[in-house]
């Protein structure tokens, strides 16, 4: 065979071959989703109370005289730095000395191991304009391109976090932009959105930026996924604020009823019922916007207990009786409300609850001395008025009285409310109303 011939065989055969199919690229996404289950467990660990700061500040403070860091783990200074930037010791004089070694370490050292923590430190201690977090700051930017690739990602899209006046205005200002805040955060670097320090001062420039916005179902949705996303810790810091922009348009007008039933029904899942085992956040929260969430609160817990009953009690009409204390509500007389369940209608209550609202705190009690009785508790003035259904007749009693039955009771039984002593008692017939509203009038 000619060395043509040769050639040309070799060359058709080779034509001949199948082209190489590309492997496909592998998938991260399994590898991503366990380093974020590892960060969220792990990026923001547990503080357990430390009983040794004097010691240990003591100690610290022999070694920078001595220059002895003979056998010092790095953890031993970053415990240290953790404890002298906390809140309760990050602004004595007398460890003035070690923040100024910490610093001055900051912009000397290449050590990722101690970069990183004091990194963090910087951002859970951050509080804008202090002292304290102007040196941290001016430290940490001084060393920017050697903190590790932690932090990088989000060094790089918040150019401004180093910055002790600026960082929370910045951070509030991305937020702002964001559909998901508290996810799109962690999409830029930072694991824990609700983390203290930084995070809380962004989070009330986050309230300023959204606040006049809150008048639109988007807009308070966007909030309340802030403070509580997905299966996450709620909010806790700045929660009464967030509470008061939420409220705030409505002083003196009302929303739309979807709007009004949002509200409802995601602040008491939150921050439970404002007179009910209260979350401290209403303590926050300016009394006169605490009123006009309690108005709607009666407004639907009114409407709830009729429409229970009516599903449970289908041999009676509530229908008048709903008419006039709706009105009576709507007129702006009735000023709180508590609702007490017979034991058919708390199953048939519980049940329309998703399980949350459930889980998260009382939103109505239980009527156990008669199984087919269902109360209305009633705060009208200086009174107390209790109604019942059936035969149970409207019951009156002074407000300031030592045994008057108290409202958001757990439990009550009609026999001791039958048994008080009353202002009246005035039954469902004739014209029942205007007997109630002329025992209202005395």
């Amino acid at each position: 065979m000619t060395c043509e011939a040769h050639q040309s065989t070799l060359s058709s055969r080779l034509g001949d071959l199948a082209p190489l199919a590309t492997p496909s690229p592998p998938s991260f996404e399994l590898i991503e989703r366990n380093i974020r289950r590892v960060l969220d467990r792990y990026d923001a660990p547990e503080k357990p109370p430390e009983r040794d700061a004097e010691r240990l500040f003591a100690e610290m403070q022999r070694r920078i005289r001595e220059s002895d860091w003979h056998k010092v783990p790095m953890s031993f200074v970053t415990r240290i730095a953790s404890l002298i930037y906390a809140g309760a010791h990050r602004f004595r004089d007398d460890l003035a000395e070690i923040r100024r070694f910490l610093c001055a370490e900051i912009r000397a050292t290449t050590r990722h191991g101690f970069l990183n923590p004091m990194m963090r430190i910087y951002l859970e201690s951050y509080e804008t304009g202090k002292a304290h977090t102007v040196e941290l700051a001016e430290a940490l930017r001084h060393s920017h391109s050697k903190i590790g690739a932690r932090w990088q990602p989000l060094l790089e899209n918040v150019p401004e976090l180093l910055d002790a006046q600026k960082a929370p205005s910045a951070l509030a200002a991305i937020m702002e932009r964001m559909p998901d805040p508290w996810h799109g955060l962690r999409a830029l670097g930072l694991h824990q959105p609700h983390a203290p320090g930084l995070m809380d001062a962004a989070h009330l420039e986050f309230l300023k930026t959204i606040g006049p916005k809150l008048t639109t179902l988007n807009e308070i949705e966007r909030l309340l996924g802030w403070l509580k996303p997905d299966e996450r810790a709620l909010r806790q810091v700045g929660a009464g604020a967030a509470i008061e922009v939420l409220l705030g348009h409505w002083r003196t007008r009302n929303p739309s009823a979807e709007i009004q039933s949002l509200l409802v029904d995601r602040l008491t899942q939150l921050y439970s019922h404002p007179r009910v085992n209260p979350h401290p956040a209403w303590s926050e929260v300016d009394p006169a916007l605490v009123q006009v969430f309690l108005r709607w609160l009666m407004g639907a817990d009114i409407r709830f207990l009729f429409r229970v009953l009516t599903e449970v009690e289908r041999g009676h009409m509530w229908a008048d009786r709903e008419k006039f204390w709706w009105t009576l509500h709507e007129q702006g007389r009735i000023d709180e409300v508590w609702i007490a369940f017979n034991d058919e209608g708390h199953r048939a209550a519980l049940s329309k609850l998703p399980a949350d609202i459930r889980q998260s705190g009382r939103r109505f009690g239980r009527q156990v001395g008669d199984r087919d009785k269902s109360l209305l508790v009633m705060r009208i003035r200086n009174k107390v008025v209790i109604e019942g259904t059936f035969n149970f007749r409207v019951h009156f009693f002074r407000a300031d009285q030592p045994l008057t039955p108290e409202l958001y009771r757990p439990r009550y039984d009609v026999a001791d409310i039958r048994n008080l002593s009353n202002l009246d008692a005035i039954a469902h017939q004739g014209d029942w109303q205007s007997r109630v509203l002329m025992a209202l009038s005395r």
